[in-house]
């Protein structure tokens, strides 16, 4: 072979080892930006379920702190579900059930529909980011389940409050998930959180907590778990 076909073939093999360096390194770096993401959209995720909890939390209650407080977590929510990437994700559409929604703070069942919706779509995150050697995303979907326990154990004792008696029905819902957070955890301070709550209203002949004794009961709570999750996303 002479010098110049040496040459020739040397200059190719070197091009053709340059293209595919370079190749791969764009396709690693959309892998990594896809990847970035998937994790900004799992914190909005997570903003969007503590805003949707604490909007379903303050949906029964009454006064002005109240209803201010209420107001401020709406619009919120209205900032955070703007340019949801839903589309461009291969996400639903959650945002388009907010508007009706946020006409009807007191409609518990909405919220917990919308709710399970986005609990879908971080259970999606989460098997898309564990599929790209994200490891640590593991658990993420479990975890705010049983935060969606406890939020709702907030929403429910706060209606059942109102009464001078636990209804039946709210109180068959409120035993419920008074068992399900105790088989998930026995933590010392959930123990006696549940146990406050039939002693002083579920099981209670008359109900000796005010709705916002409930929220403001349960609330720290909410807020450490969720504080324990986005620790873990990051």
């Amino acid at each position: 072979m002479s010098h110049a076909a040496l040459f020739a073939v040397t200059l190719l093999i070197t091009l053709l080892a340059l293209s595919f360096w370079l190749t791969q390194r764009q396709e690693a770096r959309q892998q990594s930006a896809r990847l970035q993401q998937h994790r900004q959209v799992a914190q909005r995720c997570l903003d969007l379920l503590q805003a949707l909890q604490l909007h379903r939390g303050l949906g029964a209650m009454q006064g002005a702190g109240n209803l201010e407080q209420r107001t401020r977590v709406a619009r919120q929510l209205d900032s955070l579900w703007l340019n949801w990437p839903g589309a461009s994700l291969q996400l639903p559409a959650l945002q388009q059930d907010w508007p009706q929604l946020r006409r009807k703070p007191g409609d518990f069942d909405a919220h917990c529909r919308l709710i399970e919706a986005l609990l879908a779509v971080i259970e999606q995150l989460e098997d898309r980011l564990y599929r790209h050697d994200q490891p640590a995303i593991r658990g993420l979907g479990e975890a705010c389940r049983s935060l969606e326990d406890l939020s709702r154990l907030r929403g429910l004792a706060v209606r059942a409050a109102s009464y001078e008696r636990c209804p039946p029905g709210l109180q068959m819902q409120l035993r419920f998930l008074c068992e399900r957070l105790l088989s998930q955890q026995q933590a010392p301070p959930l123990q006696a959180l549940i146990e406050r709550l039939q002693t002083e209203l579920i099981e209670s002949s008359q109900v000796q907590l005010s709705p916002d004794d409930c929220f403001a009961l349960l609330t720290p709570l909410i807020e450490q778990r969720l504080q324990g999750i986005r620790l873990g996303l990051d």
